[in-house]
């Protein structure tokens, strides 16, 4: 990973302060959220660029005036490079790889996942409280059966 790139993973994770609604898509969808937790046991790197011609990239940047869109642009060209075993992914969910596919794009649209391997610490902050929730209910005093 270069320094630009690592500057602008940074830039990403210290805005994830700043959206806590990255936690809502986690509510209702359990696989969403064990995506989540696996995506940081896979070895994840950055390839050769793909898809993403830097130049085209570095002039839509400067041209634009939006800043969501100038975000949105850094976030798929980090996005082009990460090379990742979606076997892995699919092995570990017990879901086809076209499954994984989707809950992979969910989980980038959502900024729930980092190019780097690691996620979203809210997200990783909600799911801990659910285990712990889950946890809890499973291993209270069990009533008395009539």
């Amino acid at each position: 990973m270069n320094e630009a790139d690592k500057n602008a993973l940074l830039w990403f994770k210290e805005q994830e302060n700043f959206r806590s609604e990255v936690v809502h898509p986690l509510i209702r969808d359990p696989l969403l959220r064990n995506f989540v937790v696996v995506w940081t046991t896979i070895p994840v790197s950055f390839g050769e660029k793909k898809s993403v011609n830097e130049r085209v990239v570095a002039e839509k940047l400067m041209s634009t005036g939006n800043p969501k869109e100038e975000e949105n642009l850094r976030w798929k060209r980090l996005w082009a490079n990460v090379e990742y075993s979606r076997e892995d992914l699919s092995i570990a969910l017990r879901i086809d790889e076209m499954k994984v596919c989707r809950l992979v794009d969910r989980a980038i649209a959502f900024r729930l996942i980092y190019p780097d391997g690691t996620a979203n610490e809210l997200a990783i902050k909600y799911i801990r409280a659910e285990i712990s929730k889950n946890l809890a209910k499973k291993s209270g005093p069990k009533k008395d059966q009539p």
